[in-house]
C-alpha cells in the first residue's frame, strides 16, 4: 500500500480491522501502508496520512491513546487481547498488532531502560482497555544539547501529528526554572494561528525595556515585546527549521538567566486543547505533576 487512492484508502481500513480483530492475524509484522515521498517537510507528511487515518477511524473507531514520537505517529487502540500501533518514521507510515499485555510490559520497560517508545502520549479517554503498564518517568536531558534537540523533536511532532490526530488543538506548557523563580514562560503550537503556529513567550517586568535590552533579547532569538514587558517569537510550521528555532529560544534564554542544567527546569500546566492528559516524555526537562503510577 504505497498510494494514496481511495481505493488504498480503504484498503487500509481493511487491514487495520483485521489486525485488530482477526484471530489468525499476523502480530508483530508492521505492515506499510503509506510511503512518504523523499524531501517531504511535516506538513506534506501530515497532509498525505489525514485521510488515511481517517478512514481507519472511521472503520475500527477512535483510538485508545493519541501520540507521535520525535520520528512519525504513536497511536494505539487497545482490547484485552491485542494492541494495534499506527507508527512509523519520516519515510513510512505502518500498522501492526502486537498481544497487548506483552506490548504494554515490553514499552514500559524500554522506558525504563532508557529507551524512549514515544515523545509525547494523549489520553482523551477513547474505547479500549488499560493494561496497566503506567511509566511516569519524565528524565531531564543529560545537557543542554540533547534538550534542545528532544524539546524540537517533540515540537515538530506536535505540528504533524496533532492535527491529524486532534484537529483543531493547541498543545502548549509552561517552563519554570529553579534559578529564576517566579518566572514564566509558555511554549506551545496552534495549528489555528498561520503562519504563527509555534509560538514561545516569556515575561520580563524585571529588566527596564531599553534599547541595550532590547538587542540582548534579540540576540537570544526572541523577536517583539508588548507593553506588559512579554517578549514573543512565533514561526511558522511551513518552515522545516522552525521546531529547531523555537526549541533554541527556550534553551537560549534558559541558560542566559542563570540556569545550569536541564535538570533546573520543569515544565508544567501541559495541555492540548485543555481536553484529556497529556503526557510528554520527550521534552527533555522534568514534569509536573508527574504520570500515574509507577508499577
Amino acid at each position: 500500500m504505497t498510494h494514496t487512492t481511495g481505493v488504498v484508502h480503504q484498503d487500509a481500513a481493511d487491514l487495520a480491522q483485521g489486525l485488530l480483530t482477526h484471530d489468525d492475524a499476523e502480530l508483530d509484522r508492521p505492515f506499510t501502508i503509506l510511503m512518504h515521498k523523499e524531501g517531504n517537510g511535516l506538513v506534506e507528511r501530515r497532509e498525505a496520512l489525514r485521510p488515511i487515518y481517517e478512514t481507519i477511524v472511521a472503520r475500527v473507531g477512535r483510538p485508545t491513546l493519541l501520540g507521535g514520537t520525535a520520528h512519525g505517529p504513536s497511536v494505539r487502540w487497545s482490547n484485552r487481547e491485542r494492541t494495534l500501533l499506527l507508527s512509523g518514521d519520516h519515510g513510512v507510515a505502518t500498522l501492526s498488532a502486537h498481544q497487548a499485555e506483552s506490548f504494554a510490559r515490553d514499552e514500559f520497560w524500554s522506558f525504563d531502560s532508557g529507551r524512549q517508545p514515544y515523545a509525547w502520549q494523549l489520553d482523551r479517554h477513547g474505547p479500549g482497555h488499560d493494561h496497566g503498564w503506567t511509566f511516569n518517568g519524565h528524565a531531564a536531558a543529560d545537557d543542554w544539547t540533547s534538550a534542545e534537540e528532544r524539546l524540537a523533536g517533540m515540537l515538530a511532532s506536535w505540528a504533524e501529528h496533532m492535527p491529524v490526530q486532534a484537529p483543531g488543538d493547541w498543545a502548549g506548557f509552561k517552563v519554570w526554572a529553579s534559578r529564576d523563580r517566579g518566572r514564566t514562560m509558555i511554549v506551545s503550537f496552534d495549528p489555528s494561528d498561520t503562519n504563527c503556529e509555534f509560538h514561545v513567550a516569556i515575561e520580563d517586568r524585571d529588566h527596564e525595556q531599553t534599547p541595550e535590552r532590547a538587542t540582548e533579547m534579540r540576540a537570544r532569538g526572541w523577536q517583539s515585546v508588548d507593553e506588559h514587558r512579554w517578549w514573543r517569537t512565533t514561526l511558522p510550521e511551513t518552515d522545516p527549521t522552525a521546531a529547531a528555532a523555537l526549541a533554541r529560544v527556550v534553551v537560549t534564554d534558559l541558560r542566559a538567566r542563570g540556569t545550569t542544567c536541564p535538570d533546573e527546569v520543569t515544565a508544567w500546566d501541559i495541555s492540548a486543547g485543555d481536553d484529556g492528559e497529556l503526557w510528554v516524555p520527550g521534552i527533555g526537562v522534568d514534569v509536573h505533576p508527574r504520570r500515574g503510577e509507577h508499577y
